[in-house]
């Protein structure tokens, strides 16, 4: 077991990562941002960008490691309630996104209905046009969960999605079973065609079939919140969320012609409700509530960097933020990693070299093999500023480095956080060895809950252990805490209000 921990306030709560690895390989997390993302999306357009779609109705783009300020799409006044399963969930570049000016997006709107629409860009790569909206299929829900959701282009150029069953417990409706509704349904459309609002593929497996819906794709499912298609082989990777005893990753092959039904709601799971479930395509893998309660589907790693994890698909639970793998191999599926990462899980997302990302409750870390490279980067008055890491609520960090008029370094820190309502401070400037790249200080915290100037003489202030500032990069600094009374640990941390440009060189 190795434990990775990561402080969770300034009392020094502390939690670990505890790691098995079932393979040679070791999955590490390694903290990228503080920003949550109930979808995560590239453009595969050369940008390198990742686009964090909040279910409240706004895309947030991180570009060159930083958080632009302004989104790049904001329709919270379109979006229906961001609560439970609702809200905006998904979003989708077309193929050969880099010479197209439109994309698409999932959400459900201000009456519960689920809404896929086109959107245009402007002049402006990084912002999109709200008011440039055209709807390309709105289906109505009977419920407010179960709202599925992860648009995806296939192989194909064709555009696939998981609609849910329409929520409700046990499937009131039938509608997981219905042919003729989109509920509980892997769609299959066309929407770069010139056919509007869209084209039916001639190949879909209900098209002229009486009482069908001709968009269907697959049937049988529950909630299909999260699924993935393997950039390398085409493969379809669906994960369906669970109701009384099991979670479920379903998989179909790129060489499928579609048809398949999951069974939800005559089966959950390997667990069979009526006679015979014999015609029913069984999960790839499923896990009781024993060990979870909400599966999240993931992304199969395609990157250059790991090549142990080349053709593993990652996914997750968000209720106990157990993470595993499975790849297929000689036709059988092995589960070939897992971390306990607690976190609270709500998606995977990859980026333009084939990387994946878990983002949580938490923030946002990139999935890796073993301890990541360090880096460095000069410490200077750039350094000074407001920091924030991945768990910290209502604390931070504040830096000033600078330069005496004697030449000699200078540095003023504290970390705050308010404790029972009041501002509690740890602060430290006054004996630091001060590096090319690092500082190392003692922190002291002043008797009582009252901030102190650090340079005043009138007030006690106890020493409680060191501190170590690395500089990692422009907008990114590592914390190494030595604390005797509360433990000692590692923290990455980034830049509250991040510095860009020519200043971050």
């Amino acid at each position: 077991m190795l434990g990775i921990c990561v402080v969770r306030n300034i009392v020094l709560l502390i939690f670990c990562l505890g790691l098995t690895a079932v393979s040679q390989a070791q999955l590490t997390l390694t903290p990228i941002t503080s920003m949550v993302g109930v979808d995560l999306v590239n453009a595969r357009d050369g940008s390198n960008r990742l686009f964090f779609v909040s279910q409240s109705g706004t895309i947030r783009i991180l570009k060159n490691g930083e958080v632009l300020e302004e989104p790049f799409l904001d329709i919270r006044n379109r979006v229906g309630s961001a609560f439970a399963e609702q809200g905006l969930l998904s979003m989708a570049f077309p193929p050969g996104f880099g010479n197209k000016t439109h994309f698409y997006v999932y959400y459900t709107d201000l009456n519960g209905r689920s809404v896929i629409s086109r959107f245009l860009i402007s002049a402006d790569p990084d912002l999109a046009l709200p008011d440039s909206e055209e709807t390309v299929l709105i289906e109505l829900q009977p419920f407010a969960n179960h709202n599925g959701g992860r648009l995806q282009f296939g192989p194909d150029g064709l555009l696939y999605f998981g609609f849910g069953d329409g929520g409700g417990g046990n499937d009131p409706e039938d509608n997981a079973q219905d042919l003729n509704t989109l509920l509980g349904k892997v769609i299959r459309i066309d929407v770069e065609s010139n056919v509007r609002p869209y084209g039916i593929p001639e190949d879909n497996p209900f098209v002229g079939v009486s009482d069908a819906r001709d968009e269907i794709w697959a049937l049988g499912l529950r909630n299909p919140f999260r699924m993935a298609f393997d950039q390398q082989t085409g493969d379809l990777y669906i994960a369906d969320v669970g109701q009384e005893s099991r979670e479920e990753v379903n998989f179909q092959a790129a060489s499928s012609t579609g048809g398949e039904n999951y069974g939800w709601d005559l089966a959950e799971g390997n667990i069979c409700r009526v006679g015979s479930c014999a015609d029913f395509a069984a999960p790839v893998f499923e896990y009781t509530h024993s060990v979870g309660c909400s599966v999240t589907g993931g992304e199969v790693y395609r990157g250059p960097d790991y090549p142990d994890f080349q053709g593993v698909y990652f996914f997750g639970d968000f209720c106990t933020g157990i993470i595993w793998g499975i790849r297929q191999q000689g036709g059988q599926f092995q589960q070939v990693e897992m971390l306990d990462s607690a976190l609270q899980i709500i998606t995977f997302g990859q980026d333009e070299t084939g990387n994946v990302y878990v983002s949580s409750l938490n923030g946002t870390f990139l999935l890796s093999d073993g301890a990541p490279a360090e880096s460095t980067f000069p410490l200077s008055g750039r350094m000074s500023g407001s920091w924030i890491g991945a768990g910290l609520n209502n604390q931070g960090l504040l830096v000033n480095v600078g330069e005496q008029a004697n030449g000699q370094p200078f540095l003023g820190a504290a970390w705050f956080l308010f404790l029972n309502g009041q501002p509690f401070w740890i602060t430290g400037n006054d004996t630091f060895e001060y590096g090319a790249t690092s500082i190392t200080f003692p922190m002291r915290r002043a008797e009582g809950l009252e901030f102190l100037n650090p340079n005043g003489a009138s007030a006690t202030r106890i020493q409680i252990g060191m501190l170590t500032l690395q500089a990692r990069a422009c907008n990114h600094i590592e914390i190494t805490y030595d604390f005797p009374e509360f433990g000692s640990g590692v923290l990455d941390m980034n830049r509250l209000v991040a510095i860009q440009g020519a200043d971050c060189d």
